[in-house]
């Protein structure tokens, strides 16, 4: 049994080798920005942050007080009509008819 065996070529060959010229060569001189102590720079996540009003924040207590409300009536609602079914025995008279106990 023959192996056949395959060279591959170099590194070299593919990658050839970067230039070895200094980095710190190249690099120009910017101007430094001075900003004053009174004006913060801006960031993109204060650009919101501005366009917070007083009524904005009005017409949002408003909608969760509506929601807390809605959801209040619901609770009390549901626990009514569970007494009411408690108080029945409808809900014993479906769970024997679930078995089979009654039929």
């Amino acid at each position: 049994m023959s192996a056949v065996i395959q060279f591959v070529a170099p590194a070299e060959v593919f990658f050839p080798p970067a230039s070895k010229k200094s980095l710190s060569a190249n690099r120009e001189l910017r101007p430094i920005r001075l900003h004053s102590i009174g004006e913060p720079k801006q960031r993109f996540w204060q650009l919101s942050a501005r366009a917070n009003s007083t009524q904005f924040a009005m017409i949002e207590w408003f909608v969760l007080v509506l929601f807390l409300a809605v959801a209040l009536i619901s609770l009390v609602s549901c626990f009514g009509e569970l007494s009411h079914l408690l108080d029945s025995d409808a809900i014993g008279h479906v769970a024997a008819k679930a078995i089979g106990a009654i039929g």
